[in-house]
């Protein structure tokens, strides 16, 4: 073995145990990682559960507000068409008076 190749084979050396270090060290952060990840999820999953029940909440509330506008269209609907009718008999009553 020539001993100018020394050098070069600490070199490499090093570059060696640097990888190596990375990669022991993403590999323990891609563990941590997905056990944070697993909490996350299941967080993420309930909030998805409380916020569909809320939706649904909120849109059975609507429907019942909006049937209730449409009795009160329809009642609005109803008081004109007697006010418009006894504005009729007035008037009719008027004319012959």
């Amino acid at each position: 073995m020539d001993p100018s190749l020394l050098p070069q084979l600490g070199v490499a050396a090093a570059l060696v145990i640097v990888v190596g270090y990375l990669l022991t060290a993403n590999h323990r952060l891609m563990t941590a990682n997905r056990s944070d990840r697993a909490e996350y999820l299941k967080a993420l999953a309930a909030r998805e559960t409380a916020h569909a029940e809320a939706l649904t909440a909120l849109r059975n509330r609507v429907s019942v507000l909006e049937e209730r506008i449409a009795e009160l269209e329809d009642e609005l609907d109803r008081e004109r068409d007697r006010r418009r009718a006894a504005e009729d008999i007035a008037a009719a009553v008027r004319r012959h008076t």
